[in-house]
C-alpha cells in the first residue's frame, strides 16, 4: 500500500507537459506499446484488488482520480499513435477497454449503494467518475472505424456491464454502442449472430448477478428502435432482436425476484418460463444450464 501511495503521489504531481515529455522518451513503437500495456494491466490489477481497506474512501477516491487522469492521457497518446490502419494495435486497445470497464464498474464508484450524505460528499469533491470514463469509452469506440469488428463479440460483455450501471445519462450515452456493433457486424457478414448470442449469454450472467432493472429494459428498447428507424435494411432484424431481449429480460428479472421467495411454486414456474424461452430460441446450452 505504501508503494501504491508513492506511485499515486508521483502521478498526481504530473501535469500534461510531464506526461508528454515522459512519453517522448520512448524511442521505438514497441517500447511505448509495452509501457502502455503494462500500465493498463497494473491499473486494472490495483482497481480489482484494492490495497486499502474499503472504508478508506478518501484514499481510494484520490487513487481513482489520479488513475483516471493517467488513463485518459494514455488514451490520447493511443489516438495519436495507434489508431491508423498501419499502426493499429488490437491488443493494446483491448486492454484499454477492459481497464476502462473495470474502472467504471468497480464497487467504490457505485454511488447508488452509499448513503445520501456520503454520496453527496463524493459528488461534490470528485464528481461522478463513471460518467467521465463512460463518455470517453463511447467517444473512443466511434473513432475505431473499420477496426470495430475486431472487438465483436469480445467487447459485448464488458460494454453490457457498463450500460447496466444505474445512471441514466451514462446509459443513454452508451447503449447506442450496441446498435453500432449490430451495424458493424451486419455490414461485414450480413447478420449479427455473434453479437446476439453474446448478449443473450452475458445478459443471463449479469442479471443473475444483480444487474438490470425495468428502466434498463425500457431504455434499451427505445434507443435501439430509434437508432434502427432510419436503417430500412436493419429495422426488421433489430425489431426482432429487441423483442427477443425484452422477453429474456422480463423472464430473468422475474426469476431473480422469485429466487428470494419462499414459494416453491413461484420459483418453479419462473424457471419453467426461462426453460421454455431458451428452448423456443434454440439456445441449448442455456436450456441445459437451467
Amino acid at each position: 500500500s505504501r508503494v501504491v501511495a508513492c506511485m499515486t503521489a508521483i502521478l498526481s504531481q504530473m501535469d500534461d507537459h510531464h506526461y508528454a515529455t515522459y512519453i517522448e522518451t520512448f524511442t521505438g513503437t514497441t517500447d511505448l506499446v509495452d509501457f502502455l500495456m503494462e500500465s493498463f494491466l497494473l491499473f486494472k490489477d490495483l482497481i480489482g484488488k484494492h490495497v486499502y481497506p474499503s472504508d478508506w474512501m478518501a484514499m481510494i477516491m484520490v487513487q481513482n482520480r489520479v488513475f483516471l487522469r493517467a488513463i485518459n492521457t494514455y488514451a490520447d497518446t493511443m489516438n495519436q499513435k495507434f489508431l491508423t490502419n498501419d499502426d493499429f494495435e488490437v491488443q493494446l486497445w483491448n486492454n484499454y477497454f477492459h481497464l476502462a470497464v473495470a474502472f467504471i464498474t468497480q464497487e467504490s464508484l457505485q454511488l447508488q449503494h452509499f448513503s445520501p450524505t456520503k454520496r453527496n460528499k463524493i459528488l461534490v469533491k470528485y464528481g461522478d467518475m463513471r460518467r467521465l470514463i463512460g463518455f470517453a469509452i463511447r467517444d473512443i469506440w466511434y473513432k475505431l472505424g473499420s477496426h470495430k469488428i475486431c472487438f465483436i463479440p469480445g467487447m459485448v460483455g464488458p460494454i453490457l456491464e457498463m450500460t447496466l450501471i444505474p445512471e441514466e445519462e451514462l446509459r443513454r450515452a452508451t447503449i447506442p454502442i450496441f446498435f453500432d456493433m449490430i451495424s458493424c457486424e451486419h455490414t461485414q457478414f450480413g447478420n449479427f449472430h455473434k453479437f446476439e448470442n453474446e448478449i443473450i449469454l452475458k445478459l443471463d450472467h449479469e442479471v443473475e448477478g444483480g444487474g438490470g432493472d425495468e428502466r434498463y429494459m425500457q431504455l434499451l428498447e427505445t434507443i435501439l428502435l430509434d437508432c434502427a428507424a432510419e436503417k430500412s435494411t436493419l429495422k426488421p432484424q433489430v425489431q426482432h432482436f429487441v423483442s427477443l431481449v425484452k422477453g429474456l429480460l422480463t423472464r430473468l428479472l422475474d426469476y431473480r425476484t422469485v429466487m428470494s421467495d419462499d414459494s416453491r411454486n413461484n420459483r418453479m414456474s419462473c424457471t419453467v418460463n426461462l426453460l421454455n424461452f431458451y428452448k423456443d430460441i434454440n439456445r441449448e446450452g442455456m436450456y441445459i444450464r437451467y
